[in-house]
């Protein structure tokens, strides 16, 4: 009979032990599983997070030239900025009049509940790369989810002042350590966002974590409290007369201006109890040409106080949503690290 030496026999079983975690280490389609965020949202929603193939079958793609006068172009989606002179060159935009206020965008698009989506991809961190705000470890991995909806129409609670537009992106992402458990997440808010640790977010089954969606902004909110919007994140691209003009917009609103949440139309992993599937897609933008659309995602953003959209009483606010930054190894610098 042979023997097998001890030095020989733990060699073979120190790696029989590395292949076994190998090959239980989860792969990114096992973490967007795991980690698909659960929505809420508020009862009067009029907009359900869709696929982006919906949105591109009504919009008319468009291109800037000279500045200032758009004219459609013919398919295929522009994928490139190659031969443009103008920035943006490229919008899409839905049969519908932004100004004209947003009866007609109701009367032409319609929800669907029923059949939701969630866009995912997971991005591996670069060492060296900063911890996001509030942190002081980076992460190792990124769980990026983004939500698409066709219209954010948000409104004060006696509708008097409005801030709308066309297209409308919004993410949940969860960061995961080096050991591979859950560090944070990070939720989109009105052009700005919120980065809370793991252990403070409320969640479902353990690892789905609930994100309140606020009533036409669909920025997500940890919490389901009333919550002050942070409008000035979004004036902040407004300059000169504009500017001045949107402040006293707000300010004649005489309304606390608060997002406003609950827990209407859930939507979350499928096989959750009390929850509408949303169905995850997991996003490769290499081979997806909507993912690689140069542009922005609607005609443009007002905001207006009033019940409809007047020269006076209104205020551009510049371009529509661009694409999302779908390999974005950090959370943006400038969000907030949860408080209280």
């Amino acid at each position: 009979m042979r023997f097998v030496s001890a030095a020989v026999l733990v060699a073979v079983l120190a790696l029989a032990g590395a292949s076994r975690l190998e090959a239980a280490a989860p792969t990114p389609s096992d973490l967007l599983r795991t980690y698909e965020p659960v929505l809420l949202f508020h009862p009067d929603e009029e907009w359900a997070p869709e696929p982006v193939e919906s949105y591109l079958g009504l919009a008319l793609v468009e291109r800037q030239s000279p500045r200032g006068v758009w004219a459609a172009v013919a398919p295929p989606l522009p994928t490139s900025t190659v031969g443009c002179t103008l920035s943006p060159c490229f919008r899409l935009d839905l049969p519908c009049a932004l100004r004209s206020g947003v009866a007609c965008y109701v009367r032409e698009l319609e929800a669907d509940w029923q059949h939701p989506v969630v866009y995912g991809r997971v991005v591996p961190v670069p060492a060296g790369t900063p911890p996001p705000p509030g942190f002081t470890t980076p992460p190792k991995l990124l769980v990026h989810y983004w939500l698409f909806y066709a219209l954010d129409d948000w409104r004060s609670a006696r509708k008097r002042l409005w801030q709308t537009h066309e297209g409308d992106w919004e993410s949940i992402t969860v960061g995961l350590g080096a050991t591979g458990a859950p560090l944070f997440a990070a939720y989109s808010e009105h052009c700005s966002g919120t980065v809370q640790p793991w252990r403070a977010v409320t969640k479902r089954a353990t690892t789905h974590p609930v994100a309140y969606v606020a009533l036409g902004s669909h920025a997500n909110w940890f919490s389901p409290a009333a919550t002050n919007t942070r409008f000035t994140e979004c004036l902040k691209g407004v300059a000169g007369s504009a500017a001045s003009k949107a402040k006293r917009l707000v300010a004649l609103a005489q309304e606390q201006i608060v997002d406003r949440m609950g827990a209407a139309h859930p939507l979350g992993p499928p096989g959750l109890p009390g929850v509408t599937p949303l169905e995850l897609r997991e996003l490769d933008p290499a081979a997806t040409d909507w993912a690689r659309f140069p542009g922005r995602w609607g005609e443009g953003q007002i905001l207006w106080l009033g019940s409809k959209p007047r020269s006076l009483t209104t205020v551009s606010q510049g371009y529509g949503p661009s694409t999302p930054r779908w390999n974005a190894a950090t959370v943006s610098a400038g969000w907030h690290p949860a408080t209280g």
